[in-house]
């Protein structure tokens, strides 16, 4: 399953987010997350990338949207930085389920 997010993780919402996505880890769910747009600024906190990287979820950020905000020297080690087409693939090809949160 590919989670793609749109918002910051931060908040009350952090916990909720990654609480899901480290139950559905736990199921043998194969989970990947692409930050994109906004969520892009989650790259660069230590702990949320760590919690999501012990939990062995791929994690992503879209390389246009870290760039148009000067982060990407910030990003935290283990995130792959994608393109589009790189972003295509993963929907096209290496996931067989996508969800897009964007709250």
């Amino acid at each position: 399953m590919l989670i793609i997010l749109s918002r910051p993780i931060n908040g009350k919402k952090r916990d909720t987010i990654l609480d899901l996505i480290r139950r559905l880890a736990k199921k043998g769910e194969r989970i990947a997350v692409l930050l994109i747009q906004d969520a892009c600024v989650s790259a660069t906190s230590t702990e949320c990338c760590n919690h999501l990287l012990n939990n062995r979820i791929d994690l992503y950020v879209s390389r246009a949207d870290i760039e148009a905000r000067g982060l990407i020297q910030k990003t935290c080690r283990g995130i792959k930085t994608i393109d589009y087409i790189q972003w295509v693939k993963l929907v096209m090809n290496e996931h067989d389920k996508t969800v897009s949160w964007t709250s």
